[in-house]
């Protein structure tokens, strides 16, 4: 322990921009690895259930159960379903109410996901500064005392080093969590899209009195 905390030191005043985005990406990392698990997003039981109560024509129940998850896939499906219920039971007005979850519920997904990519983008950079400025150090060193004090010499060659491994360090973790995370939100925005296009076919063939035409 004692031997990193030499390392972060010699790294200069950048390491501690650079640890905090460190920290900052693990949060993020977990917190989107939690949020994005399809469980979550689409609780199977929950949605089963309420596909019971369409199919019995129980519609307020199928709600109740829609609203009583709190899922990006529930929650679309309450927004259809309240919509239905309101008597917007033509296939455009409920495609219409279906939208305006969507809008609702991908922000959701989406979440810490770009700001990921941003600490991808920010963090090599605050790395290659790091490496600037320890080599302005060796230059003035230089400058001032030629090569008769090495110590010097070798701090800044140490800060330019170890601020660029600690970006580094950063970005790429950072990079691969930005891609993995997007294409798992591309993949439930398709599931979510699947799920409002047939809810709202077997919504818009019921006739008022409840039968399926």
């Amino acid at each position: 322990m004692e031997y990193i905390m030499e390392i972060f030191q010699k790294g200069g005043p950048l390491m501690y921009p650079l640890l905090f985005l460190g920290v900052l990406a693990i949060a993020f990392i977990i917190e989107r690895a939690y949020s994005l698990s399809f469980r979550r997003c689409f609780p199977v039981k929950k949605i089963e259930e309420i596909d019971f109560y369409l199919k019995e024509k129980r519609f307020p129940e199928a709600l109740t159960i829609a609203k009583s998850s709190n899922s990006i896939a529930t929650n679309l499906i309450a927004v259809i379903l309240e919509a239905f219920i309101k008597g917007r039971k033509s296939e455009e007005d409920l495609r219409l109410a279906a939208e305006e979850a969507a809008r609702m519920e991908i922000p959701k997904l989406e979440g810490y996901v770009n700001a990921m990519g941003a600490i991808a983008a920010i963090a090599p950079i605050l790395g290659f500064l790091g490496t600037v400025t320890g080599m302005i150090q060796v230059f003035e060193a230089l400058s001032l005392e030629g090569l008769s004090n090495p110590e010097v010499l070798s701090k800044g060659i140490s800060q330019a080093l170890i601020t660029t491994a600690f970006g580094l360090s950063i970005a790429i973790p950072s990079l691969a969590a930005y891609w993995y995370f997007k294409s798992k939100v591309n993949f439930l925005i398709t599931q979510l899209e699947s799920l409002a296009v047939e809810l709202v076919y077997q919504l818009s063939h019921i006739d008022e009195e409840g039968q399926e035409e």
